[in-house]
């Protein structure tokens, strides 16, 4: 009995034992083939991770350059292309780098240029931070491409590196001017007026009494929006008197309302400053510009724009200097003129921000060269300013 137990003590210890190195040899065996499976799932996620932080980028940051007006930083957004040495975050450049998260992209990997629409060909790429020397119209597009880069971590799987390159393009609208609709005011309840005085008419009849009746009328104007209605008021005054009278009314009507519109006049238009004219020859192209600064709590509106530019004198070939664009905060008009002397109108008012300052910029052809004589005057039309235009010191 005692050694029949030994025995299968000794059996129960060794299958034991002989699972336990079973189990060990399966999962020597599988666990290569498991590795490979989690490798090669978190490398396709890499892969896709690339691939779609590159196309956000490129998306991203077409949209922010086709976009009229400034950045934060004061630059019109079309020109600013950003550079990584003076700030990674600003531009267009700025912007595919802040759209490709962990990608660190850098200037080399963004590539921007401008053409005149679908099937025609570069005519500028962006190089630097900010390039003042080139201008696009509307209907110009803007194109960004961003290439990004992907190499796996480990040998194990079984492809190399690839390169993904995301082209998009966006297509630049200028500012369309919006014009009132004329008319209208009607609905709920009646706008207030356009009425006509009527013709009062009395209808007192005779006393029977011996009161009589003094009949006087005293039309009241009453002023409601831009017409005027008047009600006459019929007032009665009876008096005692032995003989009976038959009244006598005679309507007189004089409206007295004068409406009168006093707007709220700006007295602080002189604290405005504008500074030099600056001149700019870079891209062969010129360009002059004008720098305003209003320090009042509320913004200011341009009606008109006046400069003055030397014409004669133009590029090396002495010929005539075009004016081809103007900029001015938001507004953006293509002018092409070469008389020297322009008033530029705008379609929509021109509003200079409060607190702040805004730059007026003109384009030219060519290179400018300045002899003296340049003007650059700004009219305005918020009540109170319209006789204090603001120019150069």
């Amino acid at each position: 009995m005692n050694v029949h137990y030994r025995n299968q003590k000794t059996h129960g210890f060794h299958a034991k034992h002989v699972q336990r190195a079973q189990a060990i040899v399966e999962f020597a065996l599988v666990m290569p083939v498991l590795m490979l499976m989690l490798i090669g799932i978190f490398e396709v996620g890499r892969i896709i991770f690339i691939y779609s932080a590159v196309t956000n980028a490129s998306r991203e940051a077409v949209r922010f350059g086709s976009a009229m007006g400034v950045d934060e930083n004061g630059e019109i957004k079309y020109k600013h292309c950003g550079l990584a040495s003076v700030d990674p975050m600003a531009g267009i450049r700025g912007m595919a780098r802040r759209s490709a998260y962990f990608m660190n992209l850098q200037d080399a990997n963004i590539t921007i240029t401008y053409d005149h629409g679908p099937g025609t060909t570069t005519f500028h790429t962006c190089q630097g931070d900010v390039d003042p020397g080139y201008f696009i119209s509307s209907g110009d597009r803007v194109k960004v491409v961003v290439t990004g880069q992907y190499s796996p971590l480990t040998r194990l799987v079984p492809w190399g590196s690839r390169t993904f390159v995301s082209n998009s393009a966006r297509t630049v609208l200028g500012y369309v001017a919006l014009t009132p609709i004329a008319g209208g005011g009607g609905g709920g309840g009646g706008g207030g007026g356009g009425g006509t005085p009527s013709t009062p008419t009395d209808t007192a009849a005779a006393p029977t009494n011996t009161p009589t009746a003094t009949v006087t009328l005293t039309p009241t104007a009453t002023y409601n929006g831009p017409w005027a209605s008047v009600t006459p008021v019929d007032t009665v005054t009876p008096g005692p008197s032995e003989t009976p009278e038959t009244p006598t009314a005679t309507p007189t009507f004089t409206p007295t309302a004068t409406p009168t519109f006093t707007p709220t006049m700006v007295t602080t238009c002189d604290q405005v400053t504008a500074g030099p004219i600056t001149f700019d020859n870079s891209g062969n192209v010129g360009t002059m510009s004008m720098t305003i600064n209003n320090p009042n709590s509320y913004p200011l509106t341009a009606s008109s724009i006046h400069v003055v530019w030397n014409s004669s004198t133009g590029g090396p070939n002495d010929s005539p200097l075009r004016l081809q664009t103007a900029l001015f905060v938001d507004f953006v008009q293509t002018i092409n003129d070469g008389s020297g002397d322009l008033t530029i109108i705008p379609a929509s008012p021109m509003i200079m921000p409060a607190n702040t300052s805004s730059t007026v910029v003109f384009i030219f052809d060519q290179e400018y060269q300045n002899t003296g004589g340049e003007s650059i005057v700004i009219n305005l039309s918020t009540p109170g300013c319209e006789s204090t235009p603001i120019h150069q010191p």
